[in-house]
């Protein structure tokens, strides 16, 4: 009961000190100004989610000065020195997070592994604000002194053999968190308020810690080209028409984005063996809508996809930015720029939530809320499939959430149905692929009751594939998704039509649908590298997929293919006659200066993303 009371009040005390730095952090990093309340009561909420990194913090500084003494049965003075190095250390490590944030705007957490080789880090950082060093060595003394352990001698091996192991179990829970999985740094973005609240709620020091013990190493793809190949300039030339410079919409009304789970864009107008159309909704739906020739995905992976849609730049190639070291990076996205329009917004998943870090990701992009299975009442007590709820069930819950939200409105959705091949009791199974047919006739269902609801403002429908779960040997039926936009006036509405319901011509990327909103809503946002489809004629043509160390670059009617690190081979195909690349052709003129653009999009991409 004693080891138990000392350390109770020692990881306590560890706890509010790591509440009191983190509220220090947001002064000197200006989200709060304390003569300003309402800075602080914007995040307020995250602030207080942070507890969780402190208790965390809390723990390993409990498990290293308690369990060690068990093991080495230090005298007091040894195990009180002990205390003041650990707080030394946890000082420090906050405040280099907190002048690295001044910086850099985000804190270290991944980055840790490469502090000392990057410019304006750790070493140029500890010479320049030498006053503050100084204040963690003053405030380590300080923290040593409040947090103050209480000794006792520990004796008995049994006994101390059975402290240890209390104390590793018990420290392991406070680590972990009470969810059964590490705490990843990007854990903070449940604490809501965006970025800034992201911030507020992450504890540096612990970032820094994961940081070390992750293990992380960079997910930048190393691209090497030949100096004769000005990656740099091909780049930039390519860049400058791309992006939202300077938007041409006013819609201002109400947008629902469905990410269709691992749809496959070969399926669209396509039926099954026994001559049944799969996707008969779809379709139907799309002769009515704009939609492009060919759409493309950014991944194949739900994070992925969300990604290169809502932020309109590129993932790493073959990966995600979730649990690296970009992924705490304050890009700008969508939801952000509708946000600041005034906005209300949620994201919502059949699924867990923070499955592979979508719920994070989509409140890091700007989304205001986040739900998955376990926010719908009685989940547990629904038909279920591996993953989660099926599309009906969801799409319920969406509608009910709806009811309580305020128009404008982005909804996001990432059905479920798909994710697995298990379907409800009754629905029958005679396509083979029939859980993408039974997945299309939930979405009727919901479109129907969207059509229903008494809208204030009108409302956009976009329809569009995270990914595909397809997985033929061809590297373009990896990533050719489904994509439609459909305008839906209110009864009465004077609005001007925003585009023609038509196909548009060309290869697009999942990059240019953030691209296109921003457009459409009147939101600049020259960062983005995607096109705006409502006007393609005014934008640079160029896109690029990758799939195993080979990347296609489409432009006109060309796609040429090439493997990243086999310069300069490339091959060319006519994409519209030979979309799954059977058979090369002979390389048009600027075939080799389509190449060269493509090259140089890997490559520079990944420097602009990483930097």
């Amino acid at each position: 009961m004693a080891l138990l009371a000392r350390s109770v009040s020692y990881v306590l005390r560890v706890t509010l000190l790591g509440f009191f730095i983190r509220a220090v952090v947001a002064v000197y990093l200006n989200y709060w100004n304390l003569q300003a309340p309402s800075t602080i009561s914007q995040t307020w909420q995250p602030y207080l989610y942070g507890w969780h990194f402190d208790l965390a913090m809390a723990g390993f500084a409990w498990f290293l000065l308690f369990g060690s003494q068990q093991i080495f049965n230090w005298s007091k003075g040894t195990f009180r020195f002990f205390n003041w190095v650990l707080m030394l250390i946890y000082v420090v490590f906050a405040t280099t997070d907190a002048l690295y944030a001044k910086e850099s705007a985000r804190h270290v957490s991944y980055e840790v592994y490469n502090l000392m080789s990057i410019e304006s880090t750790i070493p140029a950082l500890l010479a320049r604000f030498w006053l503050p060093v100084l204040f963690a060595l003053c405030a380590a003394s300080l923290a040593n002194w409040f947090t103050r352990p209480s000794f006792k001698e520990a004796r008995g091996l049994f006994s101390r053999v059975f402290s240890f192991l209390f104390i590793t179990a018990i420290s392991l829970v406070f680590i972990r968190g009470f969810e059964g999985i590490p705490q990843d740094p990007s854990w903070a973005y449940r604490a809501g308020g965006e970025s800034s609240g992201a911030t507020v709620a992450l504890n540096g020091a612990y970032g820094i810690t994961w940081g070390i013990f992750a293990g992380k190493k960079s997910s930048k793809e190393n691209i090497v080209v030949p100096a004769e190949v000005k990656s740099a300039d091909i780049f930039n030339e390519w860049r400058a028409r791309r992006g939202i410079k300077q938007a041409i919409g006013n819609f201002d009304g109400n947008i629902v984005i469905v990410f269709l789970e691992g749809w496959s864009g070969i399926l669209v107008d396509k039926k099954a063996e026994n001559g049944i159309e799969i996707l008969p909704f779809y379709n139907s739906l799309k002769k009515q809508s704009m939609h492009p020739e060919l759409m493309l995905a950014g991944g194949h992976r739900t994070t992925e996809g969300l990604f290169a849609s809502l932020c309109s730049l590129p993932n790493p190639p073959g990966k995600s930015i979730m649990f690296t070291e970009i992924e705490n990076k304050p890009f700008v996205c969508l939801p952000q720029l509708l946000t600041k329009k005034g906005y209300s917004s949620a994201f919502f998943q059949g699924s867990d939530q923070y499955t592979s870090g979508v719920g994070l990701l989509v409140l890091k992009t700007g989304f205001l809320a986040s739900y998955g299975k376990r926010e719908i009442p009685d989940w547990e007590k629904k038909e279920l499939n591996a993953w989660g709820v099926f599309d009906t069930d969801l799409y319920k819950f969406v509608e009910s959430k709806m009811d309580t939200m305020q128009e404008p409105m982005l909804i996001g959705i990432n059905t479920n149905t798909t994710h697995d091949v298990i379907l409800p009791k009754g629905v029958t199974t005679d396509l083979g692929i029939n859980n993408i047919h039974y997945a299309d006739s939930e979405l009727r269902v919901f479109y129907e009751n969207l059509k229903k609801r008494k809208w204030k403002k009108d409302w956009l429908l976009v329809l569009v594939a995270d990914h595909t779960s397809y997985s033929p040997n061809g590297i373009f039926e990896n990533y050719a998704i489904p994509y439609l936009m459909k305008n839906h006036p209110v009864s009465g509405s004077k609005t001007k039509a925003l585009f023609k319901d038509t196909e548009v011509k060309g290869a697009f990327h999942q990059n240019d649908i953030a691209a296109t909103l921003a457009d459409l809503t009147g939101a600049n946002a020259p960062e983005f590298l995607g096109r705006s489809m409502l006007r393609p004629q005014d934008f640079n043509d160029g896109t690029s997929i990758f799939h195993l160390g080979e990347s296609a670059w489409f432009k006109n009617n060309w796609a040429v293919v090439f493997n990243i690190r086999k310069y300069p081979e490339y091959k060319c195909f006519d994409w519209r006659k030979d979309i799954t690349f059977r058979t090369p052709m002979t390389c048009p003129a600027d075939g080799e200066q389509m190449y060269k653009e493509g090259l140089s999009f890997v490559k520079e991409s990944q420097e602009l993303l990483f930097k």
